[in-house]
């Protein structure tokens, strides 16, 4: 036993020395957040239910049409749909296989994360961003937890990375094109990850972000055509045959699941308005402690910059 938990710390003090090359950063993350991933059976009712969706699409061979017990089930798009099955079908049914989407999500956020931060603010911040997050007690069980979450989360935070990217690698105000299209290609996965948030959040991120550092006129020139096109081919092709083949689908998926339901009173089990928050802060320990005076740090390094700035002028 106390060899198994030696190895299992092996891959953290990988992290904490931060290896230079790309594969064998993602292979030490991977390693850590699957550590534990096998040892917990799915829980119910989200993971049974996800998984239950994947394996009728896998035994069934119908890779378009989501069910749930043999009746169309589309309350959620089919991108985790897609990857469990595969996943199961190469490695068999078991909680491990089950949850290999999400891992990969996950490593994929963390990676990008590090190589952004190490390309834009030094190696410094990268190694400190991805060790906090790896340790994140959220992060960390939301890598093994089996659906549509993590792998949204990693849509978004692609769709951002390369959209901020896109904008610090700007030539003569143009926004890098290649990071421009990984952006739309990302938030065209998010998209059918789990619908509508996929495009949003990264819009609303980058667009406060713009609009923080003056830059507001920027935002217009995210919008480029090619990338749209790029977006429909990989976004659209999925929610448009379902919507020839079922004519209620884009008013029950898109207006009934993302608007409707949020707006009745008995969804999710209604909380106080404070409840998220504290409960975002709990499961962010011992990270989120660090939240205020980095929020401190960060606006006295904002108003010391602008009193340079008029000190010059």
């Amino acid at each position: 036993m106390r060899q198994r938990v030696v190895n299992a710390s092996l891959p953290l003090q990988v992290l904490s020395a931060a290896p230079t090359s790309a594969t064998a950063l993602s292979l030490a993350v991977f390693l850590w957040l699957a550590a534990v991933a096998w040892l917990r059976p799915l829980s119910l009712p989200d993971e049974g239910r996800y998984v239950g969706v994947a394996l009728e699409m896998l035994w069934s061979g119908n890779w378009l049409e989501p069910t749930l017990d043999t009746l169309p089930y589309f309350h959620k798009p089919p991108l985790f749909y897609w990857l469990t099955s595969a996943s199961i079908g190469t490695f068999g049914i078991n909680a491990w296989a089950a949850r290999l989407g999400s891992l990969l999500a996950a490593t994929a956020c963390a990676v990008s994360l590090h190589q952004f931060l190490w390309r834009w603010a030094g190696r410094a911040h990268a190694r400190a961003a991805l060790l906090a997050l790896v340790t994140t007690p959220f992060f960390y069980g939301g890598a093994q937890f089996a659906n549509m979450d993590m792998l949204v989360a990693a849509c978004i935070s692609g769709t951002i990375l390369c959209g901020a990217h896109a904008v610090l690698n700007a030539s003569d105000a143009r926004p890098s094109r290649p990071a421009l299209a990984g952006a739309y290609a990302f938030a065209a996965l998010g998209l059918l990850a789990k619908g509508l948030i996929g495009i949003v959040i990264p819009a609303i991120v980058i667009g406060i972000w713009l609009l923080s550092l003056g830059r507001a006129w920027m935002i217009l020139r995210l919008v480029w055509l090619p990338g749209m096109a790029l977006f429909a081919v990989i976004g659209l092709p999925w929610f448009l045959l379902m919507q020839a083949r079922f004519p209620g689908f884009f008013e029950y998926f898109f207006v009934h699941h993302h608007f409707e339901r949020f707006a009745v009173q008995g969804f999710n089990n209604p909380r106080p308005f404070w409840f998220l928050v504290a409960v975002f802060a709990a499961l962010t320990l011992p990270w989120s402690a660090f939240l205020v005076g980095a929020a401190r740090a960060g606006a006295y390094s904002e108003a010391g910059s602008r009193s340079r700035v008029r000190f010059r002028r």
